[in-house]
């Protein structure tokens, strides 16, 4: 057997038995050091089989797109490649979503929604107004209801913000962006209760991670371009695409990351080449975004250092020492512009930031796991999360590149890369700073680690229908996660919709309600079955809308004797008030059921809808804000 077939029968039967490790969880603390305790670890959920099907289709279309891909991408078609790259991932990111809820769109607004698993928009619409929020940032962040919030810098916080703010200066836009998430949250108040523009930036941070992980492949494309042959560019770009922890934790924020932490080194790479102060700038602006964003990403600035150092002792030194200062200033620059903007602009130091951020680390996840577990079990979390094939790929350089140091041959730009990358990996570890879930927070260096790999799988595997096989190593680990583990848990209250009612109503009727709103829904009381004992009165009410309602109203049923005094009365959501009208589909058939106490007399039954946070009633065509729809005298032999 040939070197190169033996390495790929093992490439394959070690992912395979991974795979295996995965569903069966034979091995548990490849999920955490201590699973199923106090210590944090990822859950172990097989999903029902029901749910296979979405998640494996769209892993088998990104699949038929990257063996495409690997055939174009170094020819004329590539930039056709890349768009269907991007498409694919986009479907397969919604796809995988599909193992944890059917209701793929709910879950995609609960994920953004949850404080748990994200934690940044519900902060951010109840932050006061900005120019009061901002001066004292520092001394709300303890108090954020998200714990994610807590710990961050006031970037996220101020992107939610100020797309609630422009889109109130659109209305029309807020009205076509919002319907998704006020369906998702139907039976939320603390989302009815706001205006169209809140429900409409959920709906826009649903999205835009998607689109950030889809994306990452034209950065992944450029950066590739700049370090590796022509043949190794095509796997170097499909395996970025592929790392598991860019598809699985969606839609959140470490997804923007993952783009941006390429851009950065794209840029610095760049500068260092051409001794370039425009591109050091850049580099530094992006690497101030990044750390204005998420305080973790100021690591990227150790390897960018290392780097930078094995570059200049490669033999990359500028002509004078002047031109490596002042792009050393430029960079500095350029990290510090959003930093400084923000202390200029409203007083906050950087380090104060700094200092509430990694206090509340600390006392949130630092205190509460152990230091000793954590440095063996995060390098098993990166392994797993980036994808195994890739990380035998990047030790492999990683050899490689030792191989050449004691020889002492000169090293290529791309093992120093894969050097800074190993040091960078070390250094987190050692550090303790991230005790679990490093397969979601770093993912802001995982896209790098592609390129070294790629490079090294390329010489090893140089066969087209290899590269294939090794995605669709990468693609199947992905799909395992989705499926077997849980990497997101969206903790929210949802409703559950009701069974289609199996009965007609004994009585029709045709009573329309309408909102009184633009763009109003009509809510149609349809009919009634009613039966009577000598001491309750039991009806099921009938309803059907053309949409979803803007609001949650209420029904109130009310029975009223001559003298129109209330003998008895029950309001609440409609079914039992778990379903109101904000959560109903057009043209859907509610069943309504209530109990109401009686004596005897002459009554009559008035139904009708109001707003409960204002009390405002819906009127019917005939301008009416409630309906008889029952009247009748109680005989006297049920008199006791």
């Amino acid at each position: 057997m040939t070197r190169e077939r033996w390495f790929t029968l093992t490439l394959t039967a070690v992912t395979l038995l991974l795979v295996g490790l995965i569903w069966t969880d034979w091995l548990p603390w490849l999920r955490g050091p201590a699973p199923e305790t106090a210590e944090w670890y990822w859950p172990h959920t097989i999903r029902p089989a029901a749910r296979w099907l979405i998640p494996t289709l769209a892993a088998l279309l990104m699949w038929e797109i990257a063996a495409w891909w690997l055939k174009v991408g170094h020819g004329r078609h590539a930039k056709w490649g890349l768009l269907a790259l991007i498409g694919g991932s986009f479907l397969l990111q919604i796809g995988l979503m599909g193992a944890d809820n059917a209701n793929i769109r709910d879950e995609m607004i609960n994920r953004v929604y949850s404080n748990q698993a994200s934690g940044f928009f519900q902060p951010a619409v109840e932050l006061p107004p900005l120019p009061e929020a901002l001066p004292q940032y520092p001394q709300l962040m303890p108090g954020f209801s998200s714990e994610h919030a807590r710990t961050h810098p006031p970037g996220l916080l101020i992107a939610n913000r100020l797309t609630v703010e422009g889109l109130r200066r659109a209305p029309a836009l807020a009205e076509w962006l919002a319907p998704p998430s006020r369906a998702a949250r139907c039976i939320d108040l603390w989302l009815l209760d706001r205006d169209t523009a809140v429900a409409a930036t959920l709906t826009v941070w649903a999205i835009l991670p998607l689109l950030a992980a889809a994306l990452t492949v034209l950065p992944a494309y450029a950066l590739s371009k700049e370090m590796l042959p022509d043949t190794a560019v095509p796997l170097a770009v499909v395996l970025t695409a592929a790392i598991p922890a860019l598809l699985l934790f969606a839609p959140k924020a470490v997804q923007f990351y993952a783009p941006l932490g390429l851009l950065i080194f794209l840029a610095f790479y760049l500068g260092l080449k051409r001794w370039s102060w425009g591109w050091f700038f850049l580099a530094g602006l992006l690497y101030s975004l990044a750390t204005f964003l998420n305080l973790g990403n100021t690591a990227l600035a150790g390897l960018l250092a290392v780097f930078a150092l094995l570059f200049l002792w490669s033999g990359g030194w500028p002509t004078g020492w002047r031109k490596l200062l002042g792009s050393g200033l430029v960079f500095a620059l350029g990290a510090a512009v959003f930093w400084l903007a923000y202390w200029l602009l409203w007083n906050v130091p950087v380090w104060e930031i700094y200092r509430v951020g990694l206090n509340q680390h600390y006392e949130l996840v630092t205190l509460k796991r152990n230091y000793s577990w954590w440095i063996i079990s995060n390098p098993v979390d990166l392994l797993i999360f980036a994808g195994l094939p890739l990380m035998i790929g990047f030790a492999g350089n990683t050899l490689l590149a030792i191989q050449k140091i004691v020889k002492k041959s000169p090293i290529s730009n791309l093992q120093s890369l894969t050097f800074s990358l190993i040091i960078l990996i070390f250094i987190l570890d050692l550090s303790g700073s991230a005790r679990g879930e490093v397969g979601r927070l770093w993912l802001f260096f995982m896209p790098l680690l592609a390129l070294p790999a790629a490079q090294f799988l390329k010489k090893r595997q140089p066969r087209y229908w290899q590269s294939v096989l090794i995605i669709g190593l990468q693609l199947l680990i992905t799909l395992s996660l989705a499926l077997a583990w849980q990497p997101v848990r969206a903790v929210t209250v949802n409703g559950v919709r009701p069974s289609p009612p199996t009965t007609v109503p004994d009585t029709a009727v045709t009573i329309t309600f309408t909102e009184n709103r633009p763009n109003a829904a009509q809510i149609a009381l349809t009919g009634y079955t009613l039966t009577r004992s000598d001491q309750v009165l039991d009806f099921t009410l009938f309803w059907q809308a053309d949409k979803g309602a803007a609001r949650p109203y209420t029904v109130y049923t009310q029975l009223l004797n001559e003298q129109n005094e209330i003998i008895a009365q029950q309001d609440n959501w409609p079914v039992n008030g778990q379903w109101p009208p904000t959560c109903w589909r057009s043209d859907e058939t509610i069943a309504d059921s209530y109990r109401l106490p009686r004596s005897p007399g002459q009554y009559r039954l008035v139904v009708g809808l109001y707003d409960a946070a204002t009390g405002e009633r819906l009127l019917t065509d005939a301008g009416l804000d409630g309906v008889v729809i029952w009247e009748t005298a109680v005989p006297d032999e049920y008199n006791e």
